[in-house]
């Protein structure tokens, strides 16, 4: 299997979200496994320092210095570029506020070859309380033997840990800036991948736990409504993902999944 080539962003939160992060990561992933692509946003609280550091113990880290915070696409499209130049066989995007589980990148990639038209997945992450920071590593196995399938087939992976094969990366595209610093740009690369006959999964066999960071809670409430008109201009069926009160949602969603797995 070829390698993961994995892009992460940071902007700040050096002791809350990318420390720990990096730390597990490199506890639960194989090095053999992956290239870590680290693109800083602009970080002014030693993450960049930090980073230079870090990345001298490893020989899979590249390091890319963004001189101000691009926001998400425009970080992680930086990401992308230069993982397209390697010779990986798969691509993921992860916040650095994921921690990790033994053989959660192995197992969850193997799920690509068990449905060869997955597009883009992602391992299970808690729900509200049922596992915390502090147990998840004890307890993550139970809470993924509740789920009687393997695969939960949605609209919306996880984007905050989304895998994807670098092929369906090269057909789908970057992300659209134009969502710029945040919000939708994942809802609309989810149609954009389904609009070309993938599909897309959560898998329900593997976990990492999303420490939520904060970094979104700085962006304006007009920023997220602007980014939802052209959303929802870009693609109307995107109303009933926010919508929960059309009775018809599940009906048109599942026949929306339905049209492009048959594609």
């Amino acid at each position: 299997m070829k390698k993961t080539a994995i892009i992460t962003l940071t902007f700040n939160k050096l002791e809350e979200a990318t420390k720990p992060f990096l730390n597990s990561l490199y506890e639960f992933t194989p090095e053999n496994d992956f290239d870590l692509i680290v693109v800083d946003n602009g970080s002014k609280d030693g993450t960049k320092e930090f980073l230079q550091e870090f990345s001298s113990k490893y020989k899979n880290i590249k390091l890319i210095f963004n001189e101000k915070n691009l926001g998400y696409s425009k970080g992680n499209n930086i990401g992308i570029k230069e993982a397209l130049k390697g010779d990986y066989g798969y691509i993921g995007l992860l916040n650095n506020d994921i921690l990790f589980t033994p053989d959660w990148l192995k197992d969850t990639l193997n799920f690509f070859n068990k449905d060869e038209k997955i597009g883009l997945i992602s391992p299970r992450i808690q729900k509200k309380k049922e596992v915390s920071i502090e147990n998840y590593l004890t307890k993550y196995k139970s809470f993924l033997a509740k789920y009687k399938n393997d695969l939960r087939y949605t609209i919306e992976p996880l984007f905050c840990c989304v895998l994807a094969k670098k092929e369906v990366i090269e057909k789908i595209g970057l992300l659209d800036e134009n969502f710029t610093p945040a919000f939708f740009e994942d809802n609309d690369y989810c149609f954009r991948t389904l609009y070309q006959g993938f599909r897309l999964a959560i898998c329900n066999r593997t976990f990492v736990f999303h420490n939520h960071s904060t970094t979104s809670k700085s962006i304006s409430s007009e920023i997220f409504e602007r980014n939802k008109k052209y959303f929802f201009e870009k693609h109307p069926l995107g109303k009933y993902i926010f919508d929960h009160k059309k009775s018809n949602i599940i009906k048109d969603i599942l026949s929306y999944i339905k049209e492009a797995k048959e594609r």
